[in-house]
């Protein structure tokens, strides 16, 4: 596998019917993209051109005057560092780009 970064996604917009409508897009353009881990947050493991590409469609979605979107981008070491509680470690799962 090429080599990938892991990335933390996390966002919140707000309640409204046009917001909502985005909010559905931006969740299902993130499946495609990485695992559903938590209500807002996606995990990760992208190569540098999944992540522009993904970057690139979520700038066209969202109203950055609305919404947050946030990525958070994590080396190995934190990775390794990663606690967690009811849950599995984040893990890298063969990644299906839509």
């Amino acid at each position: 596998m090429k080599d990938t970064l892991f990335y933390l996604i996390v966002y919140d917009l707000p309640d409204t019917k046009a917001a909502n409508k985005r909010r559905n897009r931006l969740h299902k353009l993130l499946s495609g993209y990485g695992k559903w881990t938590q209500y807002s947050v996606f995990e990760c493991f992208l190569t540098t051109v999944q992540f522009v590409k993904l970057q690139i469609c979520i700038e066209k979605l969202v109203k950055p005057a609305e919404d947050s979107v946030r990525i958070y981008v994590l080396d190995a070491g934190a990775l390794k560092r990663t606690i967690t509680y009811g849950s599995d470690k984040p893990r890298r799962e063969d990644t299906l780009v839509i």
